[in-house]
């Protein structure tokens, strides 16, 4: 895995008429490159939303580190909403992910593996249920608060790169808007700190 994104792939993934191949391609010139590794990505001049799309590529990281991420994205947007963040199922759910992580990165027996991708599957389940209406007496939460339960259930999803890409798109969404372009910073922020650190 060479963890760089190609110019090629870039204009592929953000073409738009407000930010055209050959300004991107005058970029990638600047620094003498076909190929950039995500730290220098995140410098340059392209629109914040699109930058973070580009770093939440598979390129960028292995499946482990997007699953890292998924929950560290999960845990910041339960934690904007203090009945969110204080659901017994929530907090449930993201310790059965660190949980599972953990017992990944020791390499735990399958037996092990399997009881603690069980106990995912249910709490992520329960979380999902707080979300529908009935399971609130027949209000649905705000959408704000909808959009933090659904960052903890994306956690958990199979795929580990959508898993992190939807985790990251509700923790934007689990503020309001004129917070999004912070919290979009600080998805590339964790998103870059994570390749820096497997580089240290």
């Amino acid at each position: 895995m060479s963890y760089t994104m190609s110019v090629d792939r870039v204009i592929q993934l953000s073409r738009c008429d407000d930010f055209p191949e050959a300004t991107i391609r005058q970029m990638f010139a600047a620094h003498k490159a076909t190929e950039l590794p995500l730290p220098v990505l995140a410098t340059l001049e392209i629109p914040l939303s699109v930058k973070v799309f580009l770093a939440l590529q598979d390129e960028f990281f292995s499946p482990e580190e997007f699953r890292e991420l998924a929950v560290q994205f999960a845990k910041r947007a339960a934690a904007h909403d203090t009945a969110v963040a204080g659901n017994h199922f929530v907090t449930s759910a993201l310790a059965a992910y660190d949980q599972l992580l953990t017992q990944s990165r020791a390499k735990a027996v399958q037996g092990v593996l399997a009881k603690a991708a069980m106990q995912v599957s249910g709490y992520r389940a329960a979380v999902k249920a707080m979300i529908q209406p009935d399971a609130n007496g027949g209000v649905k939460p705000a959408l704000q608060a909808v959009a933090a339960y659904e960052a903890v259930w994306f956690a958990g999803y199979e795929t580990n790169g959508i898993a992190c890409r939807n985790a990251a798109s509700c923790a934007v969404a689990a503020v309001p808007k004129p917070q999004a372009d912070a919290e979009l910073q600080w998805v590339l922020k964790e998103a870059v700190d994570k390749t820096l650190a497997r580089a240290a």
